[in-house]
């Protein structure tokens, strides 16, 4: 069974709207809804902002529910002055920008037994990354797509210095607030995982107004590139789909 996971409602509801659920059922406050997309067993939910949520969302999708592989989608600010708004990030690695142990001889975003830089499945990258080349062809859309390391932590960046900040130290080409916490969980559980994410601004000084405005057609391409993703993807048995919900 495949998690799917948003932050926001309006970034998971086409995926809701295209979807056969068969079962709705809240755990830990959060709405998790089972049913099959493109003939794959699924498990959709929105998990709210930050590391937190996502993190335990996560840890809920691996732990009751058994999934096999995790896809986090939805919105991000872009960091470098080649990627523009619509294109896509895939990531390859996440950081958590804003763990800092710098007092101990850490280096920002090094977690104690952890990597500092975490590793996205290379199978699920290559899979989203033909997923986008099909649905660009189709959709005759001018995004572009990046794989890239996907900067994240508690606070929505809107200003040049941290932009700066987080080019140089993570070389991260993007920065958002759910992916780090998701791919620390599915590593120490050992799940592959890939955040799909499309820019809806640039972090500057008027990224939270471009965010908003950006919403609803982003979230049409995100929810598109998974679905063709999920085409991709071979189908497994799904004759335990709700067997753990």
């Amino acid at each position: 069974m495949i998690g799917i996971i948003s932050a926001l409602d309006e970034e998971l509801q086409l995926f809701l709207d295209k979807a056969d659920i068969g079962k709705s059922i809240v755990q830990s406050q959060i709405t998790f809804h089972f049913g099959t997309l493109e003939g794959h067993a699924i498990v959709l939910l929105k998990c709210g902002v930050g590391k937190v949520n996502a993190a335990i969302a996560t840890q809920l999708l691996i732990d009751r529910f058994g999934v096999d592989s995790i896809i986090f989608t939805g919105m991000a600010g872009g960091l470098v002055p080649y990627i523009k708004k619509q294109d896509i990030v895939i990531s390859n690695f996440v950081v958590q920008y804003d763990v800092d142990l710098t007092a101990f001889g850490r280096r920002p975003g090094e977690i104690p037994e952890l990597s500092r830089l975490i590793e996205a499945n290379p199978n699920l990258i290559k899979s989203a990354r033909k997923a986008f080349d099909t649905y660009k062809s189709e959709k005759s859309i001018k995004s572009n797509v990046i794989v890239g390391t996907i900067a994240c932590g508690d606070t929505f960046v809107s200003d040049s210095e941290k932009i700066q900040w987080l080019q140089t130290e993570f070389g991260a080409v993007a920065v958002e607030m759910e992916g780090g916490a998701v791919g620390q969980v599915c590593q120490m559980n050992n799940v592959p995982f890939v955040i799909i994410r499309i820019i809806s601004d640039v972090a500057s000084e008027t990224a939270a107004s471009e965010f908003i405005f950006s919403l609803e057609d982003a979230s049409k391409t995100t929810f598109g590139i998974v679905q063709q993703m999920l085409k991709q993807l071979p189908i497994k048995d799904k004759r335990e789909l709700f067997a753990k919900a």
